[in-house]
């Protein structure tokens, strides 16, 4: 299991569900068009942005320069070009194909629009143009904005190599290695007025399997106690009801169920308890995780995430994760943009660091909730560990909730502590988990048992 590489994805898949939920395409309908870039209006003087064919069109100069691109336009061969950061690219006037040349490699892209000329000036299609440097690009239909983020702009200075060096650290000692997961839960649940459960209810919890880079196998038990006590208070009920209520909580007090999931087929399988499906005890059902993702996924340019290189760099991960975020409102995109690139960096650049004999800490302050620590230690030239903790306190309408969590990730041992409380005047709610992963010679089980059919959830 590679720890800084399970930490990205996790990040990623919370964004990835972001931009399902909330992101647009950059089409747009006619009329007039602003430009935000970094936050602020761009301002053009003598040729103003346009739709054409419903995508939107920038003057080719005014949008390059401003992002700190060096352009050029060759008369002969009708060629506007720009370079920028050891990224080339070209475009010929009328064609809907252009040249990207970076680290060496030239590569045509095929345009589904050709840039043009009016007026005298050029205009260029600014998704394209402004993703080839690096860009993130997206479009507020209710004020007809197009937003730009310069993602290297956002990350500045910053450097990673810790981290790096602790993600490669990982590779190297987890190629082909499997992890077993032991975990346990506990909750609490009291209603201290008493009105709506007059007894307190509690739940514990145990999952185990083994997770790899084929897949996952994963059992889980949950038993509540307290429900005989629940039973018994339920008063004013019918002789039929309170028997009723009886039957049902004795099936909610010892709850079993079985997860296996196949990387490469992308089929998730599971079992649950016959009492809750009121269908046979081994019944197991599928999900189709790669037609789900194609259906939710498929009006999405996912581009930066789906070329992401097996050996990427911290910046490269978090780069592809801030361009997948996205850009739909230009008064609150950009600020949120800001902000997260703002917590990467304070938790995980090098400049975020200081070293304490083998170790490098870094701390921030999360604004009004809470803070959190980053610890790094170092063995020899290596980054062996990291270990993270964070809390945070929030109290809103006489509600408090408090939550503090710790993860340690090294080859050896992954583990994750979580306490939650949640507490009124009338109620309170307690949540404890602990997850635990250590390197094993057994294997998932991703297929289903022999002779089974599963039943397909929709």
């Amino acid at each position: 299991m590679k720890a800084w590489k399970r930490l990205s994805g996790a990040l990623i898949t919370l964004l990835v569900l972001t931009v399902m939920l909330t992101g647009t395409a950059l089409a747009a309908e006619p009329g007039d068009v602003s430009v935000q870039l970094n936050g602020k209006a761009l301002a053009f003087t003598d040729a103003a942005p346009e739709i054409t064919n419903g995508r939107t069109f920038l003057p080719f100069r005014a949008v390059l320069e401003a992002i700190g691109a060096e352009v050029g336009y060759d008369a002969q061969t009708s060629t506007v070009s720009a370079k920028r950061d050891g990224v080339d690219l070209s475009m010929v006037l009328g064609q809907n194909t252009a040249a990207v040349v970076e680290d060496g490699q030239t590569r045509t892209v095929e345009m589904d629009v050709t840039p043009y000329v009016k007026n005298g000036r050029t205009y260029v299609p600014v998704r394209f143009v402004a993703e080839s440097f690096g860009c993130s690009v997206g479009w507020d239909s209710n004020t007809s904005t197009v937003i730009i983020v310069d993602v290297d702009t956002l990350l500045g200075d910053a450097t990673f190599e810790l981290m790096d060096n602790f993600a490669a650290y990982c590779a190297r000692q987890e190629k082909n290695q499997n992890m077993a997961m032991t975990g346990a839960l506990a909750l609490d649940i009291r209603d201290k007025s008493g009105e709506f459960l007059p007894v307190p209810v509690s739940a514990k919890g145990s999952i185990d399997g083994v997770t790899g880079d084929k897949g996952l196998q994963m059992n889980w038990n949950l038993k509540l106690s307290g429900l005989s006590e629940l039973a018994a208070a339920g008063g004013g009920l019918s002789p039929l009801e309170q028997v009723l209520l009886e039957q049902m909580l004795a099936t909610l007090s010892d709850l079993k169920g079985e997860v296996r999931m196949d990387v490469e087929s992308g089929m998730l399988y599971l079992t649950m308890p016959a009492e809750l499906t009121g269908t046979a005890k081994d019944t197991w059902y599928s999900v189709d995780l790669k037609a789900y993702q194609a259906q939710l996924l498929g009006a999405l340019d996912m581009t930066q995430l789906t070329q992401l290189k097996e050996d990427a760099t911290i910046r490269e991960t978090l780069t592809a994760v801030i361009q997948a975020m996205p850009l739909n409102d230009s008064e609150y995109s950009y600020a949120g943009v800001a902000g997260v690139t703002e917590i990467y960096v304070d938790m995980l650049s090098d400049q975020a660091f200081t070293q304490k004999g083998n170790t490098y800490v870094a701390q921030m302050q999360l604004e009004d909730v809470g803070d959190m620590t980053v610890t790094l230690t170092k063995r020899g030239d290596d980054i062996v560990s990291a270990d993270i903790k964070m809390t945070c306190a929030v109290e809103e309408d006489g509600t408090k909730m408090t939550m503090t969590m710790t993860e340690h990730a090294a080859p050896d041992k992954v583990t994750v502590d979580m306490d939650m409380a949640m507490e009124d005047s009338s109620a309170s709610v307690k949540l404890t988990l602990d997850l635990s992963c250590v390197p094993t010679t057994k294997s998932p089980v991703t297929t289903l048992p022999a002779g089974v059919q599963a039943v397909p959830m929709n």
